[in-house]
């Protein structure tokens, strides 16, 4: 499907995409962990004092032209597989706030528990709209030393749709996140096959790779799918204006990229560049829900795409702290701009609100709905003589209606989305059912389906078996017993 909306002239889209260029040339990126610079340094990169990396555009074009634009992440079956550069926006679930609302209008959050890492790996794999699962919440009741072994555990056994992976930010942790995923996929092989998982990496400050390029040395090589993920909040670690922060941003996505072919040519990367906001410049918060942010990720997406890059948008989070209006209008929004850009994915968006700090059951439930009607509205309306309805205009009687035409019959169910949640009743018949509004709604929603939903199988018996005997031994080393959190 082409993107039914454009930002940017492809004459600015070349301009920002020159000055990326002359960025990383003339300024280069800094990188702090040494085992990244040697592969640089082997590769003949020109690196200046103080770990700066220089790229050249013709290193950066020898890189994209090994840089897959298109590739499939594999389910567990084939009805799970999921095209990535296909022309479809691709949905996924938001990651790891630390807090819950729990109930459809409480006014308090708490920490989120393993109970609400069940509930949201259950919902996630129930909820239809999102290709991408994802469990969603860090619980308090994990111990951080051991929080990448069960999520990856969990996203590999639990989960039967492609989902993200942990972050590695130590050698440790991402060599033994990687080995959970290569014995989920039985094998190295297997796995390179598959890119069922992904792994998501961000500079730790402006023009700056950290510790997060670890999980690239680690991944790479078994061609996890990268999302390179700079968090571009305008006004404070990125310039004030759209055009500045695009300029920033992409000099730090092709930096990657670059890396990424260095360790694994054909390693698909995506351009991911749009998880941020503003600061806002009255409260000095970071805000996500602005339409600058939606405006950021239109932009991304197009500047992706002319370099040839799967694009991931990663929008869709509230700076409301409650399921209200507010997050409706937010989301919403920033759904739908990244949608009609022709972004390849959105995720890290379906349940986040507070900043993402904060996850809602109900939530998730609401946005399943939005993005049934942003699919809607990119369908489109197809023109051609039987949509024309000549014929059913000129028989129908003055004062008629089409309601039992074979017309109406034919077409209503393609044309007219059937909503699942939004209500469409009179008010008595509303009241008659108690009168809820749709967060009560949703909440009966999440209900139903913890009820009704089993755990999924997403791998082999014999599988599963060599991730827990991992799992547990492993954890156990750190002085945790996970036997009671294997679900």
């Amino acid at each position: 499907m082409k993107p039914a909306f454009s930002l940017l002239s492809s004459s600015e889209i070349e301009r920002i995409r020159e000055s990326a260029l002359k960025i990383l040339d003339q300024k280069g990126l800094r990188f702090t962990v040494p085992e990244v610079l040697s592969v640089f340094r082997k590769a003949g990169f020109t690196i200046t004092d103080s770990n700066i990396v220089h790229i050249s555009e013709e290193e950066l074009e020898h890189a994209l032209h090994m840089a897959p634009r298109s590739f499939t992440r594999h389910g567990a079956a084939a009805d799970r597989d999921v095209p990535i550069g296909s022309g479809d926006t691709k949905f996924g679930i938001g990651s790891i706030p630390l807090w819950v609302i729990e109930g459809p209008h409480e006014r308090h959050r708490r920490p989120a528990g393993i109970e609400d890492f069940r509930h949201f790996t259950l919902l996630s794999e129930a909820l239809e709209s999102y290709e991408i699962g994802n469990p969603v919440v860090q619980p308090h009741d994990i111990p951080a030393e051991v929080m990448h072994l069960l999520w990856n555990r969990n996203v590999a056994v639990r989960m039967t749709k492609p989902a993200c992976c942990w972050y590695g930010t130590s050698f440790e942790t991402a060599r033994q996140g990687l080995e959970i995923l290569r014995l989920a996929a039985g094998g190295m092989d297997q796995l390179r096959g598959c890119r069922r998982w992904a792994v998501t990496i961000c500079p730790d400050s402006a023009l700056q790779w950290g510790k997060s390029v670890i999980g690239v040395l680690i991944m790479a090589e078994a061609e996890i799918p990268i999302d390179v993920l700079p968090m571009p909040f305008l006004g404070s670690m990125y310039p004030v204006t759209l055009a500045g922060a695009l300029v920033q941003a992409t000099a730090e996505v092709m930096a990657i990229v670059v890396l990424s072919q260095l360790l694994r040519p054909g390693c698909p990367v995506l351009y991911a560049a749009s998880y941020g906001g503003i600061m806002d410049m009255s409260t000095g918060a970071h805000a996500l829900g602005a339409p600058e942010s939606a405006l950021f990720a239109a932009a991304a997406s197009e500047i992706g795409r002319s370099f040839g890059l799967p694009t991931n948008m990663m929008q869709g989070s509230s700076d409301s702290k409650l399921p209200d209006q507010q997050a409706g209008v937010e989301k919403m929004l920033t759904y739908l701009l990244s949608t009609l850009a022709g972004a390849d994915c959105v995720t890290m968006a379906g349940a986040l609100l507070d900043f993402a700090l904060t996850a809602s059951c109900e939530q998730l439930v609401v946005e399943d709905e939005m993005i049934r009607w942003v699919r809607r509205i990119m369908r489109g309306a197809p023109v051609d003589r039987s949509t024309l309805a000549e014929e059913e205009i000129l028989s129908l009687p003055y004062g008629g209606n089409y309601i039992e035409s074979e017309h109406t019959l034919h077409f209503f169910r393609d044309e007219l989305l059937a909503t699942k949640l939004f209500d469409r009743r009179s008010w008595e018949r509303w009241q008659d059912d108690g009168a809820k509004d749709i967060i009560k709604r949703a909440g009966d929603r999440v209900r139903e389906i913890l009820e009704s939903t089993r755990f999924a199988q997403g791998i082999p018996d014999v599988r599963q078996r060599e991730v827990d005997v991992f799992v547990t031994d492993t954890c156990e080393k750190h002085g945790f017993d996970p036997t009671p959190l294997l679900f």
